[in-house]
């Protein structure tokens, strides 16, 4: 049996979730089995892609309930405590609830050997159960194919989000090996929604729906007229997919108005994602850019910042996994300065590491043993930066730093 302290919930750390991820069905089905299938007979969107799974689920979840819809979801990673991964109708489980079904799970599932995620997706479908739920969004972890929330059965609409290179140790070290892991989860009789993705995606998913025999809806950004909660012009693909899911759920029979629809995007709130914080007086703005195509939609962002042309101050931090050149390649330009930060807990890329693999030049890089360390450098400056400050690279440097923030008002 795993040994966990459920008192802080150790197995749930970053770095320990990390370490015991194994991509695999058989574990979940036999657990599902001997928990009786929990949720068996509830329908659920289940929500795929590598960018803006979470922006999905979140304007779906305002959505759901506007609606007065019993809605159960589970989403990954968490910014501050496990216990934000699974959610009815907005409010995540207590931490004394979650205990006892981990507990209980862990008891009854021990000869399973579940991974934490695996864990949390039966205690997601156990807690959704006993509640009750009418409907549940399942955002998948990293996989597709293998993922634990794709031993569902019952999933008759499949969102895609944004597909691109990241967790390439797991998925396949190209495009098309990623698209083909996550396109798998698309079953017969489906109906599957997409925002709009590059061409080898594209084809790779739209070849899967026609062999497989489900539908297709491309959805295209909504126009202005559009208020959303989030910020960021990519933030109109990700609510164009919930928008899409909103009205399959209509035609299927859920009541859901047309002023849910509207009042459930303006009022969606996802932290950590373009957010402008107050810190010691001054903006930082902070986004959890962790891969290459995520810094890529936060460059295009970068052409709408005032005094952009200036040159910006990065405070970034990358976990050595990651491929940090191309977010580098992304993000950074010869008029920016970039202070190197470690993301904490975590084994991550310093300013040693980049130089035995780049020539990039390295002149504007200055290196931190911490990231409060390089927000006293900026607060030694003689003028705070005219165009806001950035801090990303990592959920979990964004998750420290809002954490830090507020407790240092």
């Amino acid at each position: 049996m795993q040994n966990i302290n459920t008192k802080n919930f150790n197995l749930f750390s970053p770095k320990n979730e990390r370490k015991k991820i194994d991509l695999d069905l058989t574990r979940m089905r036999q657990a599902l089995l001997k928990l009786d299938n929990p949720c068996i007979n509830i329908p659920a969107i289940q929500i795929v892609g590598t960018n803006g799974k979470g922006s999905i689920s979140a304007f779906l979840e305002n959505i759901l309930c506007q609606a007065k819809i019993h809605v159960g979801v589970t989403t990954s990673p968490h910014l501050f405590e496990v216990t934000e991964r699974i959610k009815i109708n907005q409010i995540k489980i207590s931490t004394e609830k979650f205990e006892i079904l981990l507990k209980e799970i862990q008891t009854k599932l021990f000869e399973c050997e579940l991974t934490p995620f695996e864990l949390i997706i039966c205690c997601g479908l156990k807690y959704f159960e006993l509640n009750n739920v009418d409907l549940l969004i399942l955002e998948a972890g990293l996989g597709g194919r293998l993922d634990a929330t794709t031993a569902h059965k019952s999933r008759p609409i499949i969102a895609f989000g944004n597909i691109g290179l990241d967790h390439t140790e797991y998925l396949g070290d190209s495009l098309e090996k990623i698209t083909r892991e996550k396109a798998s989860v698309i079953e017969k009789g489906s109906f599957v929604v997409s925002s709009e993705q590059n061409s080898i995606s594209k084809n790779i998913i739209n070849d899967r729906v026609k062999k497989i025999g489900a539908q297709i809806k491309w959805v295209e950004p909504l126009s202005e007229n559009w208020e959303l909660g989030l910020k960021g012009n990519f933030q109109k693909q990700n609510a164009a997919v919930a928008l899409k899911i909103s009205q399959l759920l209509i035609e299927k029979g859920w009541r859901i108005k047309q002023d849910d629809i509207i009042k459930g995007l303006a009022m969606t709130k996802w932290p950590g994602r373009l957010e402008v914080f107050d810190f010691d007086n001054k903006k930082i703005l902070v986004d959890c850019a962790h891969n290459s195509s995520a810094a890529k939609v936060l460059s295009i962002e970068r052409e709408n910042w005032l005094n952009q042309e200036m040159g910006v101050y990065w405070i970034i931090g990358v976990q050595k996994q990651k491929n940090i050149i191309l977010i580098m390649e992304n993000l950074i330009k010869s008029i920016d300065k970039v202070l190197l930060v470690p993301v904490p807990n975590q084994e991550s890329w310093s300013l040693s590491d980049i130089s035995k693999i780049s020539n990039c030049k390295l002149e504007n890089f200055i290196e931190f043993s911490n990231f409060k360390d390089a927000l006293k450098y900026l607060k030694k400056l003689r003028k705070w930066p005219r165009c806001i400050p950035v801090l990303t690279g990592s959920i979990f440097l964004v998750s420290e730093f809002i954490k830090y923030s507020k407790t240092n008002q």
